[in-house]
């Protein structure tokens, strides 16, 4: 009776520690919309203690401009709902023979001047003689 209970305790913790996966693990804490860094994690083998659906893969980490959606507490898992890739506007206007591109989003276009909505918020208002308001 007694071998027949040490079996099965046995056989149930090999299978528990089957199910060990790698996690990508924040060092620090990450704050609302800054970017991540490939430093700012580290991967850690662990059992299915965390939940995710699916988790950041460190490759595409490495290859991708990634940023928070909410705050990440340290030694919390990355998944891939908490982070997104920004959409880049660009905007191109004309002086002349001039051409500047910046990295915008266009909010109206007329003859004498242009208004855009920078990345960081603020919104410019350039003529087309290169003034700004």
């Amino acid at each position: 009776m007694i071998k027949k209970l040490v079996i099965c305790f046995s056989l149930f913790l090999t299978l528990n520690a089957a199910s060990t996966q790698v996690v990508p693990l924040s060092n620090k804490t990450i704050n609302y919309k800054n970017k991540i860094y490939s430093q700012d994690v580290r991967l850690i083998q662990i059992n299915a203690s965390y939940k995710c659906k699916e988790y950041l893969d460190i490759k595409k980490l490495k290859q991708n401009k990634y940023f928070a959606k909410h705050y990440i507490l340290k030694n919390k898992p990355l998944c891939a709902k908490d982070v997104y890739i920004p959409k880049m506007n660009k905007v191109n206007f004309k002086f002349g023979n001039l051409e500047i591109e910046k990295e915008a989003e266009l909010i109206r276009e007329t003859k004498s001047y242009i208004k855009i909505k920078n990345v960081d918020g603020t919104i410019e208002k350039i003529y087309t003689d290169g003034r700004k308001y």
